[in-house]
């Protein structure tokens, strides 16, 4: 019997985006010495207003970061509006003179994490897109191979209610998983501000800094 050829749909896909900055060091070096400057005066820098997701020995700066002017910070915003406007153009199929109007309006911090530093699930309700920079990931802890991984759990709460030989052993994209990313120095992730994410215990001996922003994109006619 000739078996007919099956449609498989990966229905309700969500688009998590990876790309890297090339010879990332030296912009990388000054974002470190500029963000743990800034750390070390405290208050001065810090979030004044608690955020709602659970954080434990995370430095969380003002939202304003990509109003800053010093030229690593701005070299920065433009790799970031350069990867976003690209991906949103090709995901939304957008015309060039669509694409050339869009408008991003940001929401930019810098966390700086220590040991046993995490951030609890969470989402970014009012924006459409959201991306963290790796500055550098902090010491590699091999015993703990989780350790300051940036995690999605997965989507759908209700992929594990019933599990058995059926479905135990399902291929991506279709098995009940987290996706986790150990990120690397100059590595820029994009993704759905919609889509939960938390940050693992850091167990390295010094510091992981990353840079996280929130979108909301405008037409140009707005």
């Amino acid at each position: 019997m000739t078996l007919p050829d099956l449609q498989v749909r990966p229905a309700f896909a969500s688009p998590i985006i990876s790309t890297h900055l090339p010879d990332a060091a030296p912009l990388n070096a000054a974002l470190r010495q500029l963000f743990t400057a800034r750390a070390a005066e405290g208050d001065r820098w810090r979030k004044k207003q608690k955020t709602p997701s659970l954080q434990v020995n995370i430095f969380e700066s003002e939202f304003d970061l990509f109003q800053w002017p010093e030229e690593p910070v701005r070299r920065l915003r433009d790799f970031c509006g350069q990867m976003l406007s690209y991906s949103v153009t090709q995901l939304n199929q957008y015309t060039p003179a669509e694409a050339a109007g869009l408008k991003i309006q940001w929401d930019c911090w810098f966390h700086i994490t220590r040991f046993g530093g995490y951030i609890a699930a969470h989402t970014h309700p009012m924006a459409s897109w959201s991306g963290v920079y790796c500055v550098t990931p902090g010491e590699d802890v091999p015993e703990r191979r989780d350790s300051g991984v940036l995690r999605f759990p997965d989507a759908r709460p209700q992929m594990n209610m019933y599990l058995d030989a059926g479905n135990a052993r399902l291929r991506e994209p279709y098995n009940p998983a987290s996706i986790n990313y150990k990120l690397a120095p100059g590595q820029l992730l994009l993704f759905p501000s919609y889509l939960s994410h938390e940050t693992a215990p850091f167990f390295g001996r010094d510091e992981r800094i990353t840079v996280a922003f929130n979108c909301r994109i405008l037409p140009g006619d707005a």
